[in-house]
């Protein structure tokens, strides 16, 4: 028998019991659905969490003074005077891995330009800052080494303080007050968003660490050579554990602490919490989409089931096929053909379902990622198959009727 033969009574089985068909619709269509929403909104938030750690640096450690102690007690850690600039270059010297170590202090200030004023962090660093973190300018240049050396009075603006003093306007070669004291403005940073906890990237403004010393904030701590902290770049491939263990060596050998003495210093890795929650998220949404896809075998039990009445209610039109020439092979492709047919439509109003829904929330990029098209690849294959193996029995059950017994209930 031809297939156009067998194809014509699987459609009209499928278009007669619509409410049979529509329910096994719906069950392959809600496992397809399901499977392709959670894997989209899970790497669409995986993206988010790249992207946090793209702009916090994969690559980057950050190396902060311990705790002082003050009158017996210990102030919080950040508050002692435990690194150098000697301690930044001898890191960037002999551990390997580290492609640049940029030493740095902090403070804050009221920045002034014309009748506008905004309150801010200043922050005092050196050219190195912009090998060691991706930081890049928008308008204007970096900080250069003759700044550094020349103490100059030249500024970088964050994103934010740039938009509140000057607006839409380009501050670059403009005058602005730090702390009353007058500066250029060199640039204006890239945005960059929110970083750790409440710090605000954008609200920063970046002048060179020796002007900082000298001219607006201070010695840190009252150390001619301390820093608040130094930045390191790890080359691309290094193990961020190893290069964290070999910067905490190298410092408690030049700090000269004894085994019983803990560190005077904190080793952190800004991206490590991020990449954890990574982690942690892309479980989760592989134990939901396994969990979605259960109800892909739990659809298939049902179509089964479906199937198996199918066969019952169907006795006298298997017969009579029979009786006129089809063959048993014939009467279980019919079975097999409306799976088929089944698992097509479920699959395609499956994928559409989840394709509206991601477009409704507007979220079109997590239908674009790989995550989400190979997921959707999986959940259509594995519903055909489910389906075709559901229906495997039924068929059988339909070819191994005896004609002569379908006929007599006619």
């Amino acid at each position: 028998m031809r297939a156009a033969t067998t194809l014509s009574p699987a459609l009209h089985a499928l278009r007669v019991h619509r409410l049979r068909t529509g329910l096994a619709l719906f069950g392959i269509a809600f496992g397809v659905a399901a499977v392709v929403l959670i894997v989209a909104f899970g790497s669409a938030g995986q993206g988010r969490l790249e992207a946090e750690i793209r702009d916090l640096g994969a690559d980057i450690l950050v190396v902060i003074p311990g705790a002082a102690r003050s009158q017996g007690a210990w102030k919080a850690s950040g508050s002692g005077k435990t690194l150098t600039d000697a301690d930044a270059a001898a890191i960037a010297q002999e551990v390997p891995g580290v492609i640049a170590a940029a030493p740095a202090i902090r403070g804050t200030g009221q920045v002034v330009a014309g009748n506008r004023n905004h309150a801010t962090v200043v922050r005092g660093v050196t050219p190195t800052m912009f090998a060691a973190r991706p930081w890049p300018v928008a308008k204007g240049r970096p900080l250069s080494d003759d700044d550094e050396v020349r103490i100059a009075k030249v500024a970088l603006l964050g994103h934010r303080v740039a938009g509140t003093l000057f607006g839409e306007t380009d501050p670059t070669g403009r005058v602005v007050r730090i702390r009353q004291v007058p500066f250029t403005v060199a640039g204006v940073l890239e945005e960059k968003g929110p970083g750790l906890g409440d710090d605000d990237l954008d609200d920063h403004v970046l002048i060179p660490l020796s002007t900082a010393r000298k001219r607006v904030l201070g010695y840190f701590r009252g150390h001619p050579s301390a820093v608040g902290g130094v930045t390191l770049k790890i080359a691309e491939g290094a193990d961020m554990d190893t290069a964290a263990e070999a910067v905490r060596g190298l410092l408690r050998g030049r700090h000269r602490l004894a085994d019983s003495v803990p560190d005077d210093f904190l080793v952190r890795d800004l991206a490590a919490a991020k990449r954890a929650q990574a982690r942690s998220d892309w479980l989760m949404t592989a134990m939901l989409a396994g969990a979605a896809g259960v109800s892909l075998l739990v659809g298939g039990v049902g179509i089964m089931n479906v199937m198996l009445v199918s066969v019952n209610e169907r006795r006298q039109e298997i017969g009579l096929r029979m009786a006129v020439g089809a063959r048993r092979r014939d009467i279980a492709m019919q079975f097999l053909i409306e799976a088929a047919l089944l698992a097509l439509l479920g699959s395609t109003v499956g994928v559409a379902a989840a394709a509206a829904a991601t477009l409704a929330l507007h979220d079109a990029s997590a239908l674009q990622r790989p995550e989400t098209l190979a997921a959707t690849l999986l959940a259509v294959c594995v519903a055909s198959l489910v389906t075709l193996a559901s229906a495997a029995y039924p068929a059988r059950q339909a070819a191994g009727l005896d004609p002569a017994e379908a006929l007599m209930q006619m």
